[in-house]
């Protein structure tokens, strides 16, 4: 049984060593999200290839949910573009102008993935990636932005170990890293405009309980808060 064990073992470890790498993205995207003003004629974000050849990159925006089947008011003006070994680019993002809520932001996702030239060697395996990141949609009449928001956010004990996180503002909160001194309560939590969620403690905190998380800003930074558990 020892023998069985000991080859099986030694197959298993074969196996991975013929196993291809894990695909690594030669894309760089400048930033971790992207919000477009409404007040602007378009939004862009800038890429560079790091690989030592041509790639083909292509965008497009799809839904909160991520679906490409819906419609979005979103359009690229260069869907597919090439670009060469160490190149800058910068994509850009028009909004149709009309469709979106004027009092609140709105999620898309702007998915970019880079597409490998054909391989001069024929028994080389290519992949193409796709990387995303968050695209809101911050109608003019917004003032303000996540800095501000974030400090009207409201915590509060329920009955039992759970507690209600509620988000006021019009605009998306993105948190990470939300604990006690001592308790981990949620490792990413997304507050939609005037959205509440609730949280699990491992056990009822008490009011007055310190709370920490870090907020994703903006320009996608990290700022760490706390707060009163009311």
């Amino acid at each position: 049984m020892l023998m069985f064990l000991l080859r099986m073992a030694m197959l298993a470890c074969a196996l991975l060593a013929l196993a291809p790498p894990p695909a690594r993205a030669a894309l760089k995207i400048e930033g971790t999200r992207l919000i477009y003003f409404g007040q602007d004629k378009a939004a862009s974000i800038s890429v560079v290839n790091q690989a030592p050849r041509d790639v083909v990159v292509q965008t497009w925006v799809t839904g909160e949910d991520d679906s490409a089947a819906g419609p979005v008011p979103f359009a690229t003006p260069e869907p597919l573009v090439r670009l060469g070994a160490g190149e800058h680019h910068r994509l850009r993002i028009l909004y149709a102008g009309e469709g979106l809520p004027a009092d609140r932001e709105s999620l898309f996702w702007l998915n970019v993935m880079e597409i490998p030239l054909k391989a001069q060697d024929a028994n080389s395996v290519q992949f193409a990636i796709r990387q995303r990141l968050k695209l809101f949609y911050r109608p003019p009449a917004l003032k303000g932005g996540s800095a501000e928001a974030v400090r009207q956010l409201s915590w509060r004990s329920d009955d039992g170990p759970t507690i209600t996180v509620s988000n006021p503002s019009a605009f998306h909160l993105s948190l990470v890293n939300v604990q006690t001194d001592s308790l981990a309560l949620s490792d990413y939590l997304l507050l939609k405009p005037h959205e509440s969620k609730t949280l699990t403690a491992p056990r009822r905190l008490a009011k007055g309980t310190s709370l920490h998380f870090t907020e994703i800003t903006d320009i996608g930074l990290q700022a760490r808060h706390s707060a009163a558990l009311k």
